[in-house]
Order: structure tokens, then sequence, then C-alpha cells
């Protein structure tokens, strides 16, 4: 009874192995996927970042933003440009509080500025959205997903300090 211990060693061992390298490189794979994620979300950062601290047009800050993830000089990790799907820069003017305390019946008959510029919607601020598509493993395949997408967005806030004036509440 005791004499084929080592092979039951070897028969649990043959049965583990996979199951580990499967864990290992999904544990490595999902590393690499909070690496990208990170690195899309400071890019979109980046792209607010522009669009309240200068007055550069959407076109150039998408085409920056590029730059930023996938240039050939980047020392490090740098993404691969035909994996992005989307780079979406939405530059608008931030709803206006304009309160003229002589000029009551001006306050009621723009009721709906006001309210926009207290309770600025998500359709009313400057914009950068990042689509980037992921590919899976081979041996992670078996879902029968190839690839997904991570989504990034990143918005202007009120009264960050916008240099061009167009992003401030009062």
């Amino acid at each position: 009874m005791l004499k084929n211990r080592t092979g039951n060693a070897f028969v649990e061992a043959v049965f583990i192995l996979p199951l580990m390298v499967v864990m290992i490189v999904s544990v490595i794979w999902f590393a690499r996927v909070l690496l990208t994620w990170q690195q899309l979300v400071s890019a979109a950062r980046y792209g607010t970042d522009l669009i309240a601290n200068t007055s550069i047009n959407a076109k150039d800050i998408k085409k920056d933003i590029e730059n930023y993830l996938t240039h050939r000089m980047i020392d490090g990790r740098r993404l691969d440009i035909n994996s992005i799907k989307e780079i979406k820069v939405e530059i608008k003017d931030y709803p206006k509080i304009d309160i003229d305390v002589k000029d009551v019946s001006k306050i009621f008959n723009d009721i709906n500025g006001l309210l926009k510029g207290l309770f600025v919607p998500d359709a009313d601020v400057s914009t950068v959205k990042i689509v980037y598509s992921y590919n899976l493993p081979l041996i992670m395949r078996f879902t029968g997903l190839s690839t997904f997408d991570i989504t990034v967005k990143s918005s202007v806030l009120s009264g960050s300090g916008c240099k061009n004036n167009i992003h401030t509440r009062l």
C-alpha cells in the first residue's frame, strides 16, 4: 500500500500543473491590463489638462494623446496604435452663471442656465474618452472572445483654474 506514494504525487502534479500555469498566466495578464488601464487614465487626464490649461483645438489634443500613448521615442511601455479604437475629445463651453443682483427678472428668465451652472450635467462638460482594444492571451480564449475593450473617460471640472476661462462658473 505504501509502495506507490511517489506515483501518487506524480499524478497529482500532472493534474495541478495546468491549473497552476493558467493561474500564473492570468495573474500576469491581469496586471498588464491594469497597467494599460492606468496608462489610458493618465492619457485622458493629460487631455483634459490640455483642454483646461491651453487653447489647443480638439484635433491637436487628440494627436497629442495618441503620441502620449504610442510614440516610438517612449522609454518604457508604449501601446499599439492599431489597438486604439477611439480617442474622442469634446471641448464645450461651461454653462456660466451670470447673476446681476440689480436685474432679478433675468435670473427667473434664465432659470435653465442657472440650473445648468449649479448642477452641470455630464453632457455640458469637456471630456476626453479613450477606447483601447486589448487582446486576450491564447490560453484564455476558451471564453469565445479574442479581444475586449478598455474604456476610460476624464472630464474638466468646474473652477479648475482653466486658462481660457471656458470652464469657470462665475
